[in-house]
């Protein structure tokens, strides 16, 4: 392990208790790699320059939530799309999914189990499947603890972006963590710069993780 505001743990030093500990103090979860990391450094257009964003855990208590205005557009949008609940898996559905998505969000290649763990982890996760008629046009996954939920990845069909399916599959994972009596949802971290993160700080009943007090403050939500 290393400094306080760079740390890791492997996936055979957890258990489903242990990992909703870690997410009460900030921690971050990418396949079976969990970290807690203050900054990231990423490299700018410029030769040899670098740009430092300071991480902004996230997470929404679900005690009185409710949706914004905007929020609930989205909702009446997609209410001819069916959603699936369900243990997570891959299937060669979702490889199609994840490769059209991520090549139109990030103009190269990736792999779905950067995010996703290939290999069995010590708590479950759950996803939602979002479909239009039998097509499957997006798929978020999250982890599942006693008292809260943590958003991995969501990715959406790049030809159906009017519909806002990013958000829409967060929405439908914060209602299955009301339905489920969760008290948080961790949605993975933002910046407190701006960036492609920012739609996780739209929600109400947001809180952000204080990095030099270690605790938890209440913190607006981002009006666009």
């Amino acid at each position: 392990m290393q400094s306080d505001t760079n740390e890791y743990l492997d996936r055979n030093e957890m258990s489903l208790l242990d990992w909703e500990v870690l997410l009460e103090s900030g921690w971050d979860r990418v396949g079976s790699f969990f970290f807690r990391r203050r900054y990231d450094v990423f490299r700018t257009m410029f030769e040899d320059a670098f740009i430092t964003y300071q991480l902004m855990p996230l997470r929404y208590n679900l005690q009185d939530f409710t949706f914004t205005k905007s929020q609930r557009i989205i909702q009446k949008r997609n209410a001819d799309l069916t959603r699936v609940y369900r243990p997570a898996f891959i299937d060669d559905e979702k490889l199609q999914l994840f490769d059209d998505w991520y090549l139109t969000r990030f103009y190269t290649e990736g792999s779905i189990f950067t995010w996703v763990s290939g290999t069995e982890l010590p708590f479950p996760t759950h996803e939602v499947c979002i479909y239009k008629y039998d097509k499957l046009i997006a798929c978020s996954f999250f982890d599942v603890t006693p008292t809260a939920q943590y958003s991995t990845l969501g990715m959406y069909d790049p030809n159906e972006k009017h519909r806002s399916l990013g958000t829409f599959s967060l929405i439908s994972e914060i209602e299955q963590g009301i339905m489920q009596q969760k008290k948080y949802h961790y949605p993975g971290h933002a910046y407190y710069q701006n960036s492609m993160y920012d739609y996780k700080k739209q929600f109400n009943n947001m809180e952000c993780f204080d990095w030099d007090i270690s605790d938890w403050i209440a913190l607006s939500r981002l009006i666009k």
